[in-house]
């Protein structure tokens, strides 16, 4: 069984130690160097010969610093092994170095652990802390061992889910009535082709929401940061997932929705005509929110696996270098079907606001504005045909990124790393910062721009792939 390395154990009392690290935590320049000299402190025989080379090293590493401005960077970027850990040190800053050893990372885009043992602002260190899972929820506890190898239960229950989700989409697609397919069809090409294009925004987004380096720096800023840390292939990771992903979900999102409008209304108005306390739910409205917010539910059971997927890979880009397949085989292998489904719960919180928001202010949009330009007497061109349904899929990229933010927030963060953060926890956490509320919108910006492509291509194409089916566009 493959596990993770212990820690050796540390001298609990050791004044010198702590009084070392204590006078030399203030000094920049050297505290990347103090943390590798304190490890291996923590290893050596006697305490004689841990001094000795810690004096030596210092010695040696200051006039470096002071001769050769390059050799700072490269101590900056020296991989940390597991087991060494620096005792005394703020609790932000243990877990940072924590996460690093033990996901094999270097320490981010050239930057020291200066960044988090010199940071005095006590919001950031709230922030750092809702970023960076702590060390128990990554590598678990003795009574939980972290999850190594598929068992025969993780074979059964992915091999029957996916044959179960399989025959499920078939059936749906069958029971939905003659024609039905069309609209499948178009969601799941609209939904792959425009989640596809801008990948690379949503990496950097999702960068800016789960990396404590970024999360303050601007989407240029980011960008820049990430290319020359890991080049520029970094920014298509999760494209295969989010692809493939994407196609399920936009199938069964679209699809859903314009299957069950036409019971749902008629059931409603139904419902209404049998007393006047239930007049209310004959609503347009309210029939085609309610389809909107069964079919996100529905398009977030076909995502979630993908989505855990493709977060990790962006998260970290260490853990699969190989690809989106070997990435979803070795989250199977060490954390069981489980950690691909850890995050239906925030995925629930972002896709059903945003299927209601984009699907319903879309579908409303245009059936107003072609109803207003019918009145007018305006002549439904081509020209027409697409600037209206281009308008109106841009309001709705701007409502549904809004109403889906603090979602997305939680789905990056529950995701992003190997552990067992509740989603509860998080909210907790995020809530005690000074942000508050603001928490949940973090890299907000990015993701304006990230929905504002998606949306945009994707109702636009659905609008496109729906007439070249034999289909009426919306709204008219």
């Amino acid at each position: 069984m493959v596990g993770y390395p212990k820690r050796p154990r540390q001298p609990e009392n050791d004044l010198t130690i702590r009084l070392l690290s204590f006078l030399l935590s203030h000094t920049n320049h050297l505290i990347t160097t103090i943390e590798i000299v304190l490890s291996k402190m923590t290893s050596s025989r006697s305490l004689g010969r841990s001094l000795f080379l810690f004096a030596v090293t210092i010695t040696a590493t200051t006039n470096a610093f002071r001769s050769a401005p390059l050799a700072r960077t490269a101590f900056r970027t020296v991989p940390i092994h597991p087991s060494r850990q620096l005792v005394p040190t703020p609790r932000y800053a243990i877990e940072s170095a924590s996460f690093r050893r033990h996901s094999g990372q270097r320490f981010p885009f050239g930057t020291s652990t200066t960044d988090s043992y010199n940071e005095s602002n006590t919001d950031v260190r709230r922030w750092k802390s809702v970023l960076i899972p702590r060390h128990d929820l990554i590598v678990g506890d003795a009574s939980q061992p972290p999850h190594d190898g598929m068992t025969t239960g993780d074979k059964v229950v992915f091999g029957a889910s996916s044959i179960g989700a399989a025959a499920a989409f078939i059936w749906l697609v069958v029971a939905s009535g003659p024609g039905a397919w069309r609209y499948y069809l178009s969601g799941g090409i609209c939904a792959a082709t425009s989640h596809a294009i801008p990948v690379p925004v949503d990496v950097v987004k999702t960068r800016k929401q789960v990396d404590p380096v970024l999360y303050r720096k601007s989407f240029v800023e980011a960008t820049k940061a990430i290319v020359e840390q890991d080049g520029a292939g970094a920014l298509l990771a999760g494209l295969g997932p989010t692809t493939w992903g994407y196609m399920l979900e936009g199938a069964v999102k679209f699809g859903v929705y314009e299957v069950l409008k036409p019971p749902v209304r008629k059931a409603l108005i139904s419902a209404s005509s049998t007393t006047a306390a239930f007049a209310f739910l004959n609503s347009k409205l309210l029939a085609f929110a309610t389809c909107a917010a069964v079919s996100g539910f529905a398009a977030s059971i076909m995502l979630c696996p993908m989505e855990a997927v493709r977060i990790r890979m962006v998260a970290e880009p260490s853990f699969a270098p190989q690809g989106w397949i070997q990435c979803g085989l070795k989250m199977l292998k060490y954390e069981g079907v489980e950690g691909l489904w850890k995050g239906m719960t925030p995925m629930v919180y972002k896709q059903v606001p945003y299927t209601v928001t984009k699907n319903v202010s879309f579908d409303f949009l245009t059936r107003s504005t072609y109803a207003a330009m019918r009145q007018n007497g305006v002549v439904m061109s081509s020209a027409v045909k697409v600037s209206v349904p281009m308008f109106a899929a841009f309001v709705a990229s701007l409502l549904s990124c809004v109403s889906s933010q603090p979602g997305d927030m939680l789905l990056s963060l529950v995701n992003a790393h190997k552990g067992k953060r509740r989603t509860k926890d998080i909210v907790r956490d995020i809530l005690r910062t000074d942000r508050g509320i603001k928490g949940f919108f973090v890299g907000i910006k990015t993701r304006l721009l990230h929905v504002g492509i998606i949306v945009t291509l994707q109702l636009l194409i659905y609008d496109f792939v729906k007439r070249l089916c034999g289909i009426a566009a919306t709204g008219l």
